[in-house]
């Protein structure tokens, strides 16, 4: 998490209350929050897009909330004041274990959260991602009156692989694939997740069911999600549903594609960090390609576990990029096309997002946000099937001149009406936590 070193005077001075910057929380039950509502954002994961968009939506309710950040990895439970861009320590608790993923609760954080929740008269919650989390934190907010309001950024409620991709790396849409191999997963350790393909999954299912009953709201970010999530979960599909795009500030929108040209080398610019679900695999079958020789494929970010020796020559590896510098680096590159090559149904897709900022077309599968949005901005084209080769038939079409204009038109209509602010997205949020107050 971000830091610097700061007194308590100069915290003070912006605006923080006096019993955080003192560290006296010992009285903190007879203090309510002084900007209307104190809302505890539950979430672990300290670094990608969830936890980005969630500081960005923070920020944006600087004059009219209080926010708390609760997190939990292993048996350390902190509970941490968000202000100005920093993460203040509030409390923290060492619990005597850690969670397990079946049952995904502990009575022990239960209790710890529920005493927090009082001491801080937290007025909603918002579950932004339940890894390491126990379920019951849930039941404890419902016992306390305080309404609760779930988001999907991912579907792990619906399986631990997160991305629902089987062994063979295809998308099951939450539906045990038929094909014989163990799917894998990510975040909690292999000794203590049982076999989830027809066995384990189910009961996953269900805890999540139990515990996602007791929510006020949900939120997705684009309509697939929602039905996905809805037809696993059948019971949510009457409950209030919002679909709240991610927002985003940009400084500028710029127009930096160059325009392709016949008989010249084909710049494409693929953002992020390529692991195997982010289409690594694909972007080195790419590079291959044999009708695609004329290609550069410049990867801002890196290839996951991939050797340097293993990285065509026509493949740039311009390493980690800052968020805020993405377009200084794209300007370096001057390419003519973006790429999205996630071979899973990504729930919003920030990187595509990046690449309109700057102006570029993209392609992308047609899977989840990332087909959906292409879809409704026609900022680039879509491809039916998830390969290599139809990724490189499509890159062909793209890079004709009447094709490209046509969607680079599309982009600058994007940024011109498309484009969702923070102060947007901080709106919509804000109308949704009015109405479950207001219902409990």
């Amino acid at each position: 998490m971000p830091s610097r070193t700061v007194t308590k005077q100069e915290l003070l001075a912006d605006g923080l209350p006096s019993w955080v910057a003192s560290g006296d929380t010992s009285s903190t039950t007879d203090i309510p929050p002084s900007n209307g509502e104190r809302i505890l954002y539950v979430l672990t994961l300290q670094s990608g897009g969830t936890p980005q968009t969630n500081q960005d939506l923070m920020r944006s309710f600087a004059s009219r909330a209080e926010c708390l950040v609760l997190r939990c990895r292993g048996v350390e439970l902190t509970l941490y004041y968000f202000h100005c861009g920093q993460y203040i320590l509030l409390d923290a608790c060492r619990l005597t274990s850690s969670l397990r993923p079946l049952p995904h609760s502990s009575s022990e954080y239960d209790q710890v959260v529920a005493k927090w929740l009082t001491k801080y008269r937290v007025t909603i919650v918002h579950v932004r991602h339940m890894a390491w989390q126990s379920l019951g934190l849930i039941a404890s907010a419902k016992h306390l009156q305080i309404p609760v309001v779930f988001s999907f950024h991912d579907y792990y409620t619906v399986c631990p692989s997160v991305k629902l991709l089987d062994e063979k790396k295809q998308f099951c849409g939450g539906r045990c694939s038929l094909s014989s191999g163990e799917c894998s997963q990510e975040l909690w350790a292999s000794e203590s997740m049982p076999a989830l393909k027809f066995n384990a999954v189910y009961k996953w299912q269900q805890q999540y069911a139990r515990a996602l009953i007791l929510c006020d709201a949900f939120v997705a970010t684009t309509d697939s999600v929602r039905q996905l999530i809805t037809d696993v979960f059948p019971a949510l599909e009457k409950r209030p549903f919002e679909i709240i795009p991610h927002g985003r500030d940009f400084s500028d929108l710029s127009l930096l594609a160059v325009p392709p040209e016949p008989n010249q080398v084909l710049r494409v610019l693929v953002p992020g960090f390529l692991a195997v679900s982010k289409g690594r695999d694909v972007l080195l079958e790419l590079a291959s390609h044999p009708h695609l020789t004329h290609v550069e494929w410049h990867v801002l970010g890196l290839l996951i576990d991939t050797p340097p020796t293993l990285i065509p020559e026509n493949v740039v590896v311009h390493g980690v990029y800052e968020r805020e510098e993405f377009s200084i680096q794209v300007r370096k590159i001057k390419p003519h096309l973006g790429a999205v090559l996630s071979i899973w149904p990504e729930t919003w897709c920030h990187t595509l997002t990046e690449l309109w900022s700057v102006g570029l077309p993209v392609l992308g599968f047609n899977l989840g946000a990332v087909g959906e949005r292409l879809a409704k901005t026609q900022g680039g084209w879509r491809v039916e099937k998830t390969s290599s080769d139809a990724m490189a038939v499509k890159l062909l079409e793209a890079s004709e001149t009447e094709a490209w204009h046509r969607a680079l038109e599309h982009v600058c209509e994007w940024q011109r009406v498309g484009q969702t602010s923070c102060t947007e997205m901080a709106e919509a949020y804000w109308m949704l936590y009015q109405r479950v107050l207001c219902q409990s």
